[in-house]
């Protein structure tokens, strides 16, 4: 078999390469054999390297394919003893022919054909969350598809429209559902190798009326280079790309760290004191807005606020603020014009509210054990603590927060429901809050409370099941803060009364063109030329 014929040719290589003696016993030593990387935590065993022999041995980059060794310094940075092969090249590993293991052409059978050329890069993004230099393609490709409204009628993940089909795993469709037309299919299958799922995103993105016919994707005019750009980065879109994660660094691979989750008994077990259960409630539903002696945040320092206010008002408010909003309590609507943001349901049960408001009344009266600060639980005593803030947190925050690198646990990313005004960011959902000045207003405690216990109910539903882990909620904290400062330190822009004359000089031209395209039509009777024919008609008679 082939295989054979390269070992041998290897084996007679390494013989010319001895310089010593030892050299002449290894190269004599070396066997002929089928060999492969088995890699049970992705699922797939590589035999690549059976053919591929001299991957590693940097003596035969001058020699052609399958000799050759690999190009670059990748393998300093990736462990193909950890990542394999089909990992960033697909192909099909298990086979040992030379067909069969780069699978092209629909009659293989195999859906992920080797990656050649530029399309390479869109493995990368599978594993990677940052920019990398090494991936001009893809970088290019991502921006298109945000300048050109690709998102206004597609999604990827939790972000964009519905209009037209999802593509969060456009890059690994079937070709039994995704073939390009009869008509294109043999051209295009040509001149992209024998791959399907290129060949059928060329001609989705070139030609998006040859399926379906009716369709509302109209032709972009795109470069060469700008369609191979998008098609790299349509390519990398795989459900799969969160398998071997390696965060926002080009070299380490992230750890995975699994967020407690505190039921109620937990909490209680770390918690002691007559307002213990008060006190762990508060610590997931209030602390994220109200603090206890260390003033203001979202909402007011709720210090002394039993004896500030009628006992049967409060229980109400914290039971059914949205309802006592509605009725416009006085109260209510001066804490509203204070605070700007209305108190929402918390679903709290009569029990609950009683067990809060002992909490409120003796806040003291509460004993942590250690591991209760280590598993979330925070009184709205605490002051904001200073922290680090690296750029590689800011970018994974950014990334997460965007869906362009999805949670740990799978939660919804930020943007499908908040908005941040930051430019690195395309439009975000207007279901919640926008967060550009969350930061300055619940600062690192509220923000982690929040991230931590997601104490409105709608994002309660959400991550029902799905925590964030501890350096995810770290990094998008980082993100916030960033934004917040990026948005500030950035130039306003003042039109003032510019914007007025500009749109009066506009409406002038428009009246002018009115004006000069409507003037014979004002003076010339509507029926003229009928009457000019009929008057010709009678003077022939």
């Amino acid at each position: 078999m082939d295989w054979q014929k390269y070992q041998r040719k290897y084996k007679d290589e390494l013989f010319h390469m001895a310089q010593t003696a030892q050299d002449r016993s290894n190269a004599g030593d070396f066997e002929i054999m089928l060999r492969q990387i088995v890699l049970p935590k992705l699922d797939r065993s590589d035999r690549c390297v059976t053919c591929h022999i001299a991957i590693e041995d940097s003596r035969m980059s001058h020699m052609q394919n399958p000799l050759k060794s690999h190009p670059g310094d990748y393998l300093d940075t990736h462990d193909v003893y950890v990542v394999g092969c089909t990992s960033c090249h697909d192909g099909q590993g298990r086979a040992i022919t030379t067909e069969a293991a780069h699978g092209r052409g629909a009659k293989q059978f195999w859906e992920q054909p080797l990656l050649e050329g530029p399309f390479l890069e869109s493995s990368c993004v599978r594993c990677h969350a940052d920019t990398l230099q090494q991936t001009p393609n893809s970088n290019s490709g991502r921006v298109l598809f945000q300048q050109r409204g690709c998102f206004a009628c597609h999604s990827i993940g939790d972000i964009g429209g519905v209009k037209g089909p999802a593509l969060s795993d456009i890059g690994r469709a079937s070709f039994h559902k995704k073939m390009p037309v009869p008509e294109n299919r043999e051209r295009l299958l040509s001149q992209f190798n024998g791959n399907v799922n290129l060949a059928y995103l060329f001609e989705a993105v070139t030609e998006p009326d040859a399926q379906p016919k009716d369709t509302l994707m109209k032709k972009m005019d795109l470069t060469e280079e700008e369609v191979t750009a998008i098609l790299v980065y349509l390519k990398s879109l795989s459900a799969e790309r969160r398998v071997m994660d390696v965060g926002v660094s080009e070299t380490q691979v992230a750890t995975s760290m699994t967020m407690p989750k505190i039921s109620s008994a937990k909490s209680l077990s770390q918690v002691s004191g007559a307002s213990a259960k008060g006190y762990v409630i508060f610590s997931r539903t209030c602390v994220a807005c109200h603090t206890i002696g260390s003033g203001d945040r979202t909402g007011p320092d709720l210090k002394g606020v039993t004896s500030r206010r009628n006992g049967e008002w409060l229980k109400k408010l914290i039971q059914f603020p949205t309802q006592m909003t509605e009725e416009k309590d006085p109260i209510v609507m001066q804490l509203l014009e204070k605070y700007k943001t209305p108190m929402i349901d918390m679903g709290l049960t009569v029990e609950d509210v009683e067990e809060v408001i002992k909490y409120l009344k003796n806040p003291e009266a509460v004993v942590l054990d250690a591991s209760a600060a280590k598993n979330g639980i925070t009184s709205g005593n605490e002051k904001n603590a200073p922290k680090v803030t690296d750029n590689a947190a800011i970018r994974k925050g950014r990334v997460l927060f965007q869906g362009k690198q999805r949670f740990l646990q799978e939660g919804p990313s930020c943007i499908a429901c908040h908005d941040v005004g930051n430019d690195s960011l395309l439009g975000g959902g207007r279901l919640a809050k926008e967060l550009t000045t969350a930061y300055s207003r619940l600062g690192d405690i509220g923000m982690d409370a929040i991230l931590k216990n997601q104490p409105f109910p709608l994002m309660r539903e959400a991550y029902k099941d799905k925590p964030l882990t501890r350096d995810e909620i770290s990094a998008l904290v980082a993100f916030l803060e960033q934004a917040e400062k990026e948005q500030k330190d950035r130039p306003q822009k003042h039109y003032g009364s510019k914007m007025f004359f500009i749109g009066f000089a506009g409406f002038m031209v428009l009246l002018g063109f009115y004006g000069v395209f409507w003037f014979n039509r004002r003076n010339k009777p509507v029926n003229k030329d009928v009457y000019d024919r009929q008057t010709k008609s009678a003077k022939k008679l």
